[in-house]
């Protein structure tokens, strides 16, 4: 095979999936529907099972619900069969994946759940399968072929089972107050919580700080002090009239009265951000107005500062 047929069996197979990716889309309507409202309202845990290749995408959209607050297990249906079953509990709800809906190894688990009353969702193809009949509300995949030039290899099927099942995370998850906090606190070691990260997380509320009185004096001592190359400046309440920066003062040291208030060479406008500001944003806003500090506000009084060598060290 030569490389431009290689290429173009490459391209052939994405095309035909992103095609049955579109119809599955418009397909969607009041099962789907059905099947998040009874997962939002969810007592127990969702319980996800299918055999083969279906196993594989359901384990991996068990992990979704999971990494999203959702307590779920992929529970493969032969184990069940020799005790696992145990972990099934009548406020669960039982997801089961299979192409066909005719799968052996699924009927002890199915059998099972209608005993005890568990609410089945299945995702099939065949409308009128032992799993369909036998589930609460059935997902259909619409009508497809396989990629592989046999078409008998899961390969259409499986990226639709697969694209249905962050459907269905991400629509429950739209309905949850689940927010880039609830993710950061599931994902404390991962490089997608870092980057989650917000200001509040690392800002020092020790902040160098002088009111519209003091003198430019005190604003060198502040400054020294806190060792931030600023100083912000704030009214009686508390709000944030302005700041000086080091470079603020190499300009003036020469030409003005030290003793003078530090109003006369603060600057009116200074960039400032709120708590809830991704570390990753706050860097792009430093490094677009070229500062190395940025104060934390909140109703426009200063509440914290951060450097942009922490910002970089927690990004």
């Amino acid at each position: 095979m030569n490389r431009s047929k290689i290429k173009k069996v490459g391209q052939e197979v994405i095309k035909l999936e992103s095609l049955a990716l579109t119809k599955l889309s418009k397909s969607l309507g009041n099962d789907f529907i059905k099947a998040v409202e009874l997962i939002s309202n969810l007592n127990g845990k969702i319980i996800i099972s299918g055999v083969g290749k279906s196993g594989n995408i359901a384990a991996k959209i068990a992990a979704s619900f999971t990494s999203t607050g959702i307590p779920a297990i992929y529970l493969n249906p032969v184990d069940a069969s020799h005790g696992d079953m145990g972990i099934v509990e009548k406020s669960d709800i039982l997801i089961i994946l299979s192409n066909s809906g005719e799968s052996n190894e699924l009927a002890d688990l199915i059998n099972f759940s209608k005993k005890k009353k568990i609410k089945i969702i299945s995702i099939t193809s065949i409308k009128k399968s032992l799993l369909s009949k036998n589930s609460d509300i059935n997902l259909i995949l619409p009508s497809h072929k396989e990629a592989d030039k046999l078409q008998t290899i899961p390969t259409t099927s499986t990226t639709m089972s697969l694209a249905l099942g962050d459907a269905l995370c991400c629509s429950v998850l739209s309905l949850r107050k689940f927010d880039k906090k609830s993710f950061v606190e599931l994902h404390p070691g991962g490089k997608i919580g870092k980057k989650l990260k917000t200001l509040n997380e690392i800002m020092d509320t020790d902040i160098p700080i002088i009111n519209t009185q003091s003198s430019i004096v005190d604003a060198v001592l502040i400054m020294t002090e806190k060792k931030y190359g600023c100083v912000v400046v704030h009214d009686n309440n508390k709000k944030i009239k302005g700041i000086i920066t080091d470079g603020d003062l190499r300009r003036s040291i020469s030409n003005i009265n030290m003793n003078k208030k530090a109003t006369n060479i603060m600057k009116s406008k200074p960039i400032v951000a709120t708590s809830d500001l991704l570390i990753s944003s706050a860097i792009v806003l430093m490094n677009k107005y070229s500062i190395t500090s940025l104060i934390v506000t909140r109703k426009n009084k200063p509440i914290g500062i951060v450097n942009l060598k922490k910002c970089l060290e927690n990004d």
